[in-house]
């Protein structure tokens, strides 16, 4: 039985390999049929030959040691450039601060300078003022002053006139004229006196010319000896018995006389 198979199968499988040959090729065949062929472009390139003698030469081998030295010099002018910058920046800032503080002093002693021409100009007005007001205070209390003197020199002259008329008239009472006496003979006597009014000296400061009646003038004062008017005036106001009565001169003038 076995033998009788075997060659079936293999017929079997031989034509089932042949149909399906034949089916792949003849899909494939219909497949290229129906897909046209898309035209194919060429691109053309241009190449240029280069000749052996135009060929680039090797770069010269670069010393590393001559290049980072160069650097460094490079980096140090650059350091110092820049050094140089900031010290003239530097410098430059200082003369613009110094010419600044300097502007600022003169202006700060400008300022103080015309503060204090203010304030003396101030106080010499001031002193100026109060000097006008002293002065016219002076020349009031001056004017004052010589009104008053005035009147007390006015007092006094009548007090003094009084007082000598007093002690003239006093003394032309008791006044006995010699027979060589003429009318006209004039007489000057300085009298001295202490405040009770007592004569303590008489002398005869202008004569009349004759000796007789010089005499009897300084007889007759000595004759009264003793005023009650120049005491009342020394005790009551002594000051001017100091100045004009102490010392008093008179004049007597011979009148009256029978010819």
């Amino acid at each position: 039985m076995k033998g009788s198979y075997g060659p079936a199968i293999v017929i079997s499988v031989a034509l089932h390999a042949a149909l399906i040959a034949v089916l792949t090729f003849g899909w494939e065949a219909e497949h290229k049929r129906e897909l046209k062929p898309m035209p194919k472009f060429v691109q053309a390139k241009l190449v240029q030959l280069e000749s052996k003698s135009d060929k680039p030469k090797a770069p010269p081998k670069v010393d590393l040691r001559e290049k980072r030295r160069q650097q460094e010099l490079e980096r140090q002018r650059r350091e110092a450039a820049e050094a140089k910058k900031r010290k003239a920046a530097a410098e430059r800032k200082k003369k613009e601060d110094a010419a600044k503080k300097r502007k600022a002093e003169e202006a700060k002693k400008k300022r103080e300078a015309e503060e204090k021409a203010r304030k003396e100009k101030e106080r010499k007005d001031r002193e100026r003022k109060e000097q006008l007001e002293q002065e016219r205070q002076s020349a009031f209390e001056e004017a004052l002053e010589d009104e008053e003197e005035l009147q007390e020199a006015s007092d006094d002259s009548a007090a003094v006139m009084s007082v000598a008329q007093a002690i003239r008239q006093r003394i032309v009472q008791v006044w006995s004229r010699p027979p060589s006496a003429r009318n006209g003979m004039v007489v000057e006597v300085q009298i001295s006196f202490v405040p009770t009014g007592r004569v303590v000296a008489s002398t005869i400061t202008k004569g009349s010319g004759n000796p007789a009646v010089d005499r009897s003038v300084l007889t007759a004062v000595k004759k009264v000896e003793v005023f009650p008017e120049v005491a009342d005036v020394a005790r009551e106001e002594p000051s001017l018995f100091e100045r004009q009565i102490r010392t008093t001169k008179l004049i007597f003038r011979v009148e009256g006389l029978r010819q």
